[in-house]
């Protein structure tokens, strides 16, 4: 018995028709009752009968065939999975993600490649409003963002995978003479001076902190990531940032900055979530690497 001779078995089963099965497999009738006529022979048993009902597999048929249809499913299995092994391995993910986010990818990613070494990456920090633009243009792959919840529902074009919670806090080095508190009030907060990365809902929540307790010192605003860090690091200034970017930070200049909650403002949470275009291209290397990335979460 050949492959061959289980497509043919299979597809007479399946048509009860020597005549169909014969189009559908695009062999002539006589070249496929030959075959089936040899493998009968081989395994010392009729597969098939003929009836008004069409061809019909007999008793002993319809073992063979049910086992034939099994090894081809098998088949048709290793041959996907070879594939999408070879598509992983020569592909290449452009990943854009805010800042708070790189350190969690480069994990991800050093991880991935243990099982998909030649797959490449492409990783570059933007804002959340930039990444969604970049997207749409298909300059990203896939992308890490922060947004309210009640706007998930206006990224119709995007599929979406929330993963976190994130809160607003506070961010200080820890020579700051904050660093020791768990809670600020807004009226210390209005003695310091800040340093705020460019980012929709930084920006949005220092609005709303001023209209409320009013105007604070901001020394500069940067989309330099490390341009903040090393500000907060050497006690210059604070900031205004998720809770999760701080811990994230922390890793990288080990303990060096602080979160700490405002007492008496409370603000709406942002959700963190991974958003590519539903019409992708790189839906299957980006699947393997997001099954990757959630195993911290």
């Amino acid at each position: 018995m050949n492959i061959e001779q289980m497509q043919y078995i299979v597809e007479v089963a399946k048509t009860k028709s020597l005549i169909a099965a014969s189009n559908n497999l695009y062999i002539t009738q006589s070249a496929l009752s030959q075959s089936i006529s040899n493998l009968e022979e081989e395994l010392g048993i009729k597969i098939f009968t003929r009836s008004r009902h069409g061809t019909l597999p007999t008793a002993k048929g319809r073992f063979v065939i049910k086992k034939a249809d099994e090894i081809l499913i098998k088949l048709r299995e290793i041959k996907e999975t070879t594939q999408e092994f070879s598509d992983i391995l020569n592909s290449e993910l452009r990943i854009f993600s805010i800042p708070i986010g790189i350190t969690l990818i480069v994990k991800a990613i050093t991880r991935f490649k243990k099982e998909y070494s030649d797959t490449k990456f492409q990783i570059t920090q933007r804002s959340s409003q930039e990444i969604l633009q970049d997207l749409r243009k298909k300059k990203a792959d896939i992308g890490l963002i922060a947004i309210q919840k009640d706007q998930l529902s206006q990224l119709h074009e995007f599929t979406v995978e929330p993963f976190l919670e994130g809160k607003m806090v506070v961010g200080v080095g820890k020579k700051s003479p904050l660093a020791n508190r768990k809670f600020v009030s807004s009226k210390d907060l209005l003695k310091q001076s800040f340093i705020l990365y460019e980012e929709k809902y930084i920006q949005k929540f220092t609005e709303e902190f001023v209209d409320k307790f009013g105007e604070i010192n901001i020394m500069f605003t940067s989309n330099n990531a490390m341009a903040i860090l090393t500000a907060l690091q050497e006690n210059l200034a604070v900031t205004f940032g998720y809770d999760l970017s701080f811990h994230t930070a922390s890793e990288l200049i080990e303990g060096e900055l602080i979160p700490i909650e405002i007492s008496d403002f409370e603000y709406e949470p942002v959700t963190f979530c991974w958003v590519q275009l539903k019409n992708t291209e790189k839906k299957l290397v980006s699947r393997k690497f997001l099954n990757c990335f959630m195993n911290d979460f």
